[in-house]
């Protein structure tokens, strides 16, 4: 079964042993040890590096550790909620908001490592695996790959694929998986879940779909920053594409979102694991396919809005964005001046667009977005949980 997902599929143990070598005599390696576990002579972590045996032990001596001390240094306090409902018994989908390339799932595996003692497979789009190094280091991290390019039948094929692999994963192997709500990261600050999501989760499965979405245990995740992934460089890409209707990534654009994102001042992070979508809820649901995916769609969205945490800067950003002082009461006149100073400098980075106040407009968009989204939700849809 493992040959049928080999295009998907992360390592396997043994593959992974021969990763870890590669990964080890890179410059790449060497950097990230002397940025992150300075306190090891380099010779020392590349020798034990060459010698890790399996993917547990390569996250429990080094993935894991550097992830924390990454956390620590770029989150100034983050709060968790519901990974006590998780059972080690049972395999997850977790369906996830998406703000960082990294960030996102990367703060998942760690709690749900030290918390439940497994390892989640992680989404990994085809358009991140830039180089040799990068695949290594993300299929030994247990990425699989999710790939939507090509003509509309190869996208067919691809996604009947990737269906089949989750539900391989869920059900044979009994590991967790994470994915995003949908191709690519929220820009905008819109966290909208994409139907053709939960469609592709049961491309093979549509005579039995109920029973097959309970099998798959659904569970939206909501993470919220305080700080918004790389703002100013999406409030770049989300003026040029309005402009001119597309927008081409310059060559190594992807690998500096990763970078920065990572290394970028989060302050306060949240995550909540929602309530699983349970069986009563599915059975509640249309009869009808397309009726079913787009309520369950909704369902999604209404587990990971209502749980996505609000911070100071949202509250800002919608009084400044409306000119307005109606939520002036959930931040200081202090805070205000700290939030224009920080708009400012992300800002400043922007260095090719001379309309300053088309991306200061679009700036307190993404910041006040979910707040916009979270009221939107309470005038329309009634929370479940």
């Amino acid at each position: 079964m493992e040959k049928q997902f080999e295009h998907i599929r992360p390592y396997n143990d043994q593959e992974a042993q021969k990763a870890f070598v590669r990964i080890a005599h890179s410059k790449e390696f060497q950097m990230i040890c002397e940025s992150l576990l300075s306190e090891t002579p380099f010779e020392i972590l590349q020798k034990e590096f060459i010698n890790l045996k399996t993917i547990r032990e390569f996250h429990d001596k080094f993935a894991v550790v550097i992830a924390k001390k990454v956390m620590k240094k770029t989150i100034e306090e983050l709060t968790v909620s519901g990974i006590e409902r998780l059972r080690k018994d049972r395999a997850y989908s977790f369906i996830s908001n998406h703000r960082d390339i990294v960030m996102d799932a990367l703060i998942l595996q760690v709690l749900y490592f030290e918390n439940i003692d497994e390892l989640i497979e992680i989404s990994f789009g085809s358009n991140l695996m830039m180089n040799p190094l990068i695949i290594d280091i993300g299929k030994s991290c247990l990425m699989y790959k999710t790939d939507r390019s090509g003509t509309s039948r190869e996208l067919y094929h691809k996604l009947t694929s990737l269906s089949d692999y989750l539900q391989y994963t869920i059900t044979q192997k009994k590991r967790s998986t994470w994915i995003a709500q949908r191709n690519g990261r929220t820009k905008d600050g819109i966290d909208r879940t994409d139907p053709g999501l939960i469609k592709m989760y049961s491309m093979s499965q549509r005579k039995c779909f109920k029973s097959h979405f309970i099998e798959m245990n659904i569970t939206p995740i909501a993470i919220s920053y305080q700080y918004e992934s790389c703002d100013f460089m999406k409030v770049r890409e989300i003026f040029l594409k309005e402009l001119s209707g597309i927008y081409n990534k310059a060559k190594g654009e992807d690998l500096e979102s990763i970078l920065y994102g990572i290394n970028q001042p989060k302050g306060k992070v949240s995550m909540v694991i929602t309530e699983p979508i349970s069986e009563k809820e599915i059975a509640s649901l249309s009869d009808n396919y397309t009726l079913f995916c787009n309520e369950l769609t909704q369902l999604v969205d209404e587990r990971v809005i209502h749980n996505y945490q609000l911070w100071n800067n949202n509250y800002i950003a919608h009084d400044l964005l409306h000119k307005s002082a109606d939520y002036s009461s959930q931040y200081s006149s202090e805070e205000m001046e700290q939030f224009k100073s920080y708009m400012h400098k992300q800002l400043s980075k922007i260095t090719d667009i001379d309309d300053y106040c088309s991306l200061e407009k679009k700036f307190l968009e993404i910041y006040a977005n979910p707040l916009s989204n979270k009221l939107s939700l309470h005038s329309h849809f009634k929370f479940n949980n």
